[in-house]
């Protein structure tokens, strides 16, 4: 069955929509999502210089304030993905031809770039995700999906420099309480939720390598490295905060693990330092964290496919290949996506493989 795509460039001011704009063929419009940066999503592309409305009247744009959000339109039905802001603007003039080139980034580009000049301060009791919302809200973001966690500062808590990046001092916060690191959904809503080992329970999407909008299939490569692979995780916080020091041990002890302390005949130790954390509860499931992690070896998959909306960062997303007789769970870690007509979506996926036999 054939799709019929389209594509249309949202102006959003002060978060609504305000105009349209219209991008200029000479570069595809490109969005980019890699899970290791800071800022996750990125996106690039080249626009007229003046935008319009719905009855195609010209409109000025502030490339200071106004945010993009392109919108990919399947069968008549749009699909959002992301919401952009502007960090960098070149004006170019080709054969008679004004054209701006934009490169874009998701709103934590607004967090990061938020800083206060006082010193952030919360007291002693101050749930966890209260002050990770004080901070979005500082930064203009009003709309905030978070799983709920009753984690609360044991102290008050000043421990930043002034000037920090709110987006620094949110991710230090996640951490503490084993949440991932701040992103945002294709709908521009910011997104607190804790971290996870990708189970088939959880997969967002599945390539199944028989139907004809998933192409391409290949370069997996085996990452692993078993033979120093630590069995045993220790976690500690030194804080002086706090009245004692906190440490929490995992160990991999499971009999079907060749990694595990048994089938090893010895302990490998791994030694980590927090400089904070919610609570005991938390720095155990902690070490739980990198225990878990530690029972699965990761093989990076190559994907490419047609275009695929809706995808998040580290999302959990399942292969089919009965060529391979291959049926497996994965981790997207990044993807490129050409917004284009026959356009590509090149996905990097570690596939997870339990160390078991």
């Amino acid at each position: 069955m054939i799709r019929k795509i389209s594509f249309k460039y949202q102006l959003l001011r002060n978060g609504s929509f305000y105009g349209y704009l219209r991008a200029v063929t000479s570069m595809t419009p490109t969005i980019n999502m890699d899970d290791s940066r800071e800022i996750k999503t990125s996106f690039s592309a080249v626009f007229a210089p003046s935008a319009f409305d719905a009855d195609n009247k010209p409109l000025e744009i502030n490339w200071l304030t106004d945010e993009i959000q392109p919108v990919l339109i399947i069968d008549g039905v749009d699909y959002p993905l992301g919401v952009f802001m502007p960090a960098k603007v070149e004006y170019t003039k080709q054969q008679r031809s004004k054209r701006v080139n934009v490169q874009c980034f998701d709103r934590c580009w607004r967090v990061r770039d938020t800083r206060s000049d006082e010193l952030l301060y919360w007291p002693a009791g101050t749930l966890y995700i209260d002050a990770i919302k004080q901070l979005l809200v500082a930064s203009g973001i009003n709309t905030v999906f978070a799983v709920p966690n009753d984690a609360v500062f044991a102290n008050a808590r000043e421990d930043w420099k002034l000037g920090e990046s709110f987006l620094t001092v949110c991710n230090e916060l996640l951490q503490e309480i084993n949440y991932k690191p701040l992103w945002f959904k294709s709908d521009g809503s910011a997104v607190l939720e804790p971290v996870s080992v990708p189970t088939a329970e959880n997969i967002k999407y599945t390539f199944d390598l028989s139907d004809p909008k998933t192409r391409v299939y290949a370069n997996v490569s085996r990452t692993s490295d078993i033979y120093e692979s630590p069995n045993v995780f220790i976690v500690y916080c030194a804080n002086p905060d706090r009245n004692e020091n906190m440490i929490a041990t995992a160990s991999n002890e499971n009999p079907q693990s060749p990694l595990s302390v048994q089938r090893r005949g010895r302990k490998i130790v791994s030694v980590q330092q927090v400089n904070n954390i919610a609570s005991q509860t938390e720095l155990d499931a902690y070490a739980v964290w990198l225990r878990n992690k530690s029972l699965m070896t990761g093989e990076t998959v190559k994907v490419s496919s047609g275009l695929i909306p809706g995808l998040g960062v580290t999302d959990a997303v399942g292969f089919i290949d009965n060529e391979e007789n291959l049926v497996c769970v994965g981790l997207l870690h990044s993807y490129t996506m050409s917004l284009e007509l026959g356009g590509e979506m090149k996905h990097s996926i570690e596939r997870v493989v339990y160390n078991l036999e």
